[in-house]
């Protein structure tokens, strides 16, 4: 999977430079048991209960720190793209998150129950605080890598011959699907049209912000793995 040629234009782009620093990082998210598990169906079910409604709670605060991002453009024309860009990626995965919900018997009850594991709590409240209190460039740059890294996983796994009574299939194709794509190369150009009008020290705080993402995105699909529960 190459991440560079599915998103970024050029060599000498922000993203592109961004994504090789996150190499390391993304050797460790092909790895994971559980994304080996989700693409070979023998995940098990109380393990995928644990990941979907934690990401349900992500999504709830992803989705305020994407309007926070775009109340930041820097003109109409970006905010109209970002929200457009935006709404793609979360109705899609709002439509996946019912569909399995349903499948695996959890009650919108649940849901409204369900507590934020530790690495869950961790990265949303880095996301609102970097959407809050810094600029639209850096915090376009903290978001992204849930777009494209979920994007490069989904296409990797799809790329694979499926898996037939796969429960999980749903999943796969959600993140190989075109429209989540298209979301997420519209993610990366507008984040490199902002690196190109920043400064060389709020490139730098871009790119820091988009590594420690990186980061949290590999321990939430972790957390998920180990059944992660606050330890007192």
């Amino acid at each position: 999977m190459d991440g560079i040629t599915e998103g970024a234009e050029t060599t000498e782009s922000f993203t592109a430079a961004a994504w090789g620093q996150i190499k390391p990082i993304m050797v460790e998210i092909e790895r994971l048991p559980l994304l080996e598990q989700l693409s070979d169906g023998t995940l098990p079910p109380e393990i995928f209960r644990h990941y979907i409604l934690q990401d349900a709670i992500y999504l709830k605060h992803y989705a305020r720190c994407l309007a926070i991002v775009a109340a930041k453009a820097p003109d109409n024309a970006q905010v109209l793209r970002f929200l457009g860009s935006a709404q793609k990626a979360i109705t899609v995965e709002q439509g996946l998150h019912a569909g399995f919900l349903t499948q695996f018997g959890i009650l919108s009850a649940d849901v409204t129950a369900a507590e934020p594991s530790p690495a869950c709590f961790a990265y949303t409240n880095f996301l609102l605080a970097t959407a809050y209190h810094s600029s639209y460039a850096i915090a376009l740059s903290a978001i992204l890598p849930c777009f494209w890294i979920y994007w490069h996983v989904g296409e990797g796994i799809k790329s694979k011959p499926a898996i037939e009574g796969n429960v999980f299939q749903a999943w796969i194709n959600t993140y190989g699907d075109p429209q989540f794509a298209a979301g997420a190369r519209e993610v990366i150009a507008l984040t490199d049209i902002a690196a190109r009008a920043a400064s060389a020290a709020e490139r730098q705080q871009m790119s820091n912000a988009f590594v420690r993402a990186s980061q949290y995105e590999w321990m939430f699909w972790d957390s998920a793995w180990r059944l992660e529960k606050w330890p007192v």
